[in-house]
């Protein structure tokens, strides 16, 4: 497959895949998405999802912890 033919494909990128695993690990709504079958996403569907775990994103880490806490302002 040449390159034109990736940018042109609607399917979502394994960048997105991998960012969706990642927060699916400390999102409050990945249940949401369990039964997904991701590899079959498009680009645009991919995005929402993204955006919506990551609008839910619970980080580990506690310095992610307190800057969530001042950027949302609770």
């Amino acid at each position: 497959m040449d390159w034109i033919d990736d940018l042109l494909n609607d399917e979502c990128s394994l960048y997105q895949l991998t960012k969706i695993e990642s927060l699916m690990q400390t999102s409050s709504v990945s249940y949401l998405y369990e039964n997904v079958d991701f590899e079959s996403l498009t680009e645009v569907e991919a995005e929402k999802i993204i955006q919506d775990l990551y609008e839910n994103n619970n980080p580990i880490d506690p310095r992610e912890q307190f800057k969530k806490m001042f950027r949302d302002g609770n």
